[in-house]
């Protein structure tokens, strides 16, 4: 058996549909109260269902099918000319090269200053110094610790090569190439 609530739940989910759950039938046979409410709700649900319904009009329809066939090919802002792309990209390597000069000028004197050189040299120096604890401690991964530092240079000149790929590969060649 139903309560009100739960019959008036289950009319919100079914609105204009036809009602098949025999114990909603039963309630609303039994309760005035929601039967009352259930045709007031399908009386709403008719009206706002027929007043939202709406028919678009055929000029509007043919005005934007004309819109949609006449932009079928997009227009593009044009290319830039090369020597402007090689000019900028030229201005643009020289100022990171001067910002990187100055940069380090002023690191260097900085940590002059300051007196990072020691803690600098301490960082440095601390990993060797934690390798060499370790194959002390631990003889068996020595090995593992040589072949590392081996393939240590290789594995950083496939680095360098994978970030200058990636580079190349996202570089606007099209840019570069002649206008025609």
């Amino acid at each position: 058996m139903l309560s009100c609530d739960e019959t008036r739940a289950s009319l919100a989910l079914h609105a204009d549909a036809e009602i098949k759950d025999a114990a909603l039938r039963d309630h609303l046979a039994r309760c005035p109260a929601c039967a009352a409410y259930y045709r007031r709700n399908r009386v709403i649900d008719r009206t706002l269902r027929e007043e939202l319904r709406w028919d678009v009009p055929s000029v509007l329809t043919a005005q934007l099918m004309a819109i949609a066939l006449q932009s079928t090919h997009f227009s593009t802002a044009p290319r830039p000319r090369r020597w402007y792309v090689v000019t900028v990209y030229t201005l643009t390597a020289m100022v990171l090269a001067v910002s990187l000069a100055v940069a380090w000028t002023f690191g260097g004197s900085l940590v002059m200053q300051i007196g990072l050189g020691d803690a600098l040299a301490w960082v440095f120096d601390t990993p060797a110094q934690w390798l060499a604890q370790v194959m002390q401690t631990q003889p068996g991964s020595q090995w593992v610790i040589e072949f590392a530092l081996r393939v240590r240079d290789q594995l950083l000149w496939l680095l360098l090569a994978a970030i200058l790929w990636a580079l190349l590969d996202r570089s606007p060649r099209s840019a570069l190439a002649p206008t025609e």
